[in-house]
């Protein structure tokens, strides 16, 4: 039982699994995010960022390519605002909220298809198949994540 769980989470039968490295790592990233100096807004934000990246690693191999690329340019986006926002206790909830908008609207504008305005009546990369489940579970924790972030500029 315990060598099934080892494949799942990536080890070859060494020592340490990757797959449960990076999910320590990743736990320890979020705590050191909550328990930083600085306003809850700011710590929150980080770790729900974080959890959020590390999210959309655990589910690459169940949803199609087109939702990572979607959710990947929503959270770099809510990186950069995050960043250089100033100050960082309305930058960091600002950037979590317009990421993963941008993120989510990407998401549902590409779910079908994508239409280019070079031929108009032309659709590339045609998916009319079922969606995979976990998108959906995606798309909903992502704009679960927007509404964490306008509750966060709110309080």
């Amino acid at each position: 039982m315990l060598r099934r769980f080892y494949r799942y989470l990536g080890s070859d039968g060494g020592s340490v699994p990757s797959g449960l490295m990076f999910a320590m790592l990743g736990v320890l990233g979020i705590v050191a995010a909550v328990l930083a100096d600085g306003p809850i807004s700011v710590r929150a934000g980080y770790a729900i960022e974080l959890l959020w990246v590390l999210g959309l690693l655990s589910v690459v191999w169940r949803v199609r390519p087109r939702l990572l690329l979607t959710s990947g340019i929503g959270w770099v986006a809510a990186m950069v605002i995050s960043s250089t926002a100033s100050p960082a206790e309305r930058g960091v909830p600002v950037g979590l909220m317009v990421g993963a908008g941008i993120a989510v609207g990407l998401s549902l504008a590409t779910r079908s298809g994508v239409t280019l305005e070079v031929e108009p009546n032309k659709v590339y990369d045609r998916d009319d198949g079922p969606k995979p489940r976990m998108e959906t579970v995606v798309l909903v924790g992502t704009a679960v994540f927007a509404l964490v972030g306008v509750g966060l500029l709110v309080a």
